[in-house]
């Protein structure tokens, strides 16, 4: 992809609470700012932690910060990353983290007032949801984590957003009152050729050999690290229902990720499924858990676009999710998947499931679900994020 020659080269900075690609969590952002240095653009990355290789083609920036109290991690990143942003002068602040300096913001984790009623909604203990609502809101952290988002908004340097999905330019335009017309929805990709359909063939044999599960058992695979906001008890009783209604079907579910796995091993102990319970802990290579599994659930009670969800969905499983995810967009035929309304309803979840226990509703998937990624290309949300740019810095020349 080379640069428009009608279109001078763009000064830009991303800026990021960390930058480390090789974990996979910053990998979509060194392949924009390599693409973007690639077409001629000065790229400058912005982060409070680091990781560098040498002859990169793009200039990395640490932020200092203090570690500790968070309030004060929070308050020393913003100053610091303001005072960095002012030695250069850039055309495009991309902030995926926030600052007084980013004039497009990229909020990947979500709008906090949506957040926040989606996370006290997936507590059912009512004593912890009251302990984790005078916390929260007798916390420092959260008056300026909300009122630095507030001031943000509404300030003059914002002048676009960038929504990854149309979830989250609904939820600005309603919490914040930014306006509509300023928000461009670019929604997330995912690399298509790591996870692809091939991967079955590549993997399924192998790791469930690893897991001890059989080639005839139906794997349902979950991934994520936040188990009560991810919906894991939803997925677990579902599952309990399920082999009650289907009891010779050989269904076991993985679950994969950083969580407090103790209390869910005890629901499914008194559910009497422990044997179908496998916990993974946190995993690599993803690609290999997806090409083991047969279908892909994903209970949540907030994501703003989850990629495990289009993940899945590029290595052709069917895919349930649920409308509070802004990734279930990309389900665009129930041969792909089911969007439930209710994360916490282990009924309406263990419906959806049972549809794809049909081994024919399964092999239809696989092409339905692959078609709903291919045109969420990494190149085209790099095309659609240039143009944001684009757009910013011709309205900044005007007079």
């Amino acid at each position: 992809m080379d640069i428009d020659s009608s279109h001078r080269p763009l000064r830009i900075a991303i800026l990021l609470d960390k930058f480390l690609p090789s974990r996979g969590g910053e990998r979509y952002f060194s392949f924009l700012v390599s693409e973007l240095a690639r077409m001629g653009h000065d790229m400058h990355v912005f982060a409070s932690r680091v990781e560098v290789t040498d002859n990169l083609p793009y200039a990395v920036h640490l932020i200092p910060v203090a570690r500790f109290p968070r309030s004060l991690r929070i308050l020393s990143f913003r100053y610091n990353a303001a005072r960095l942003l002012r030695r250069y002068d850039f055309d495009i602040v991309h902030g995926v983290a926030e600052s007084s300096e980013v004039n497009v913001l990229n909020p990947h984790g979500g709008v906090e007032p949506a957040y926040l009623k989606q996370e006290f909604a997936s507590i059912s203990n009512p004593v912890y949801y009251v302990y984790k609502t005078l916390k929260r809101y007798l916390s420092i952290r959260h008056y300026l984590e909300t009122g630095l988002q507030r001031s943000l908004y509404r300030g003059t340097t914002l002048k676009r957003v960038i929504a990854i999905s149309s979830m989250i330019k609904r939820d600005i335009v309603q919490y914040y009152h930014f306006p509509e017309d300023r928000i461009a929805v670019v929604f997330n990709s995912v690399d298509l050729d790591r996870f692809h359909p091939r991967n079955r063939d590549l993997y399924r044999k192998a790791k469930r050999t690893e897991l001890g599960v059989g080639d005839e058992t139906i794997l349902l695979l979950f991934a994520g690290n936040n188990f009560r906001l991810k919906g894991v008890r939803t997925l677990i009783t579902a599952l309990g229902l399920l082999l009650g209604r289907f009891p010779g079907q050989d269904l076991q579910v993985l679950i994969a990720g950083r969580g407090h796995a103790g209390k869910y091993r005890r629901l499914a102990r008194r559910l009497g499924i422990e044997n179908k319970v496998l916990f993974a802990g946190a995993v690599t290579g993803m690609e290999q858990w997806y090409g083991a599994a047969d279908i892909y659930v994903h209970p949540t009670f907030y994501d703003s676009c989850s990629l495990t969800v289009l993940e899945a969905l590029a290595s052709g499983l069917p895919v349930i999710t649920t409308r509070h995810n802004g990734a279930a967009e990309a389900i665009q035929n129930e041969a792909a998947g089911i969007v439930i309304n209710n994360p916490a309803d282990a009924t309406e979840l263990a419906d959806a499931i049972s549809k794809y226990l049909d081994p024919n509703q399964r092999a239809g998937a696989l092409p339905a679900s692959r078609a709903c990624m291919e045109q969420y290309s990494p190149e085209r949300n790099l095309a659609e994020t240039l143009a944001v740019y684009r757009k910013v810095a011709e309205e900044a020349t005007r007079p």
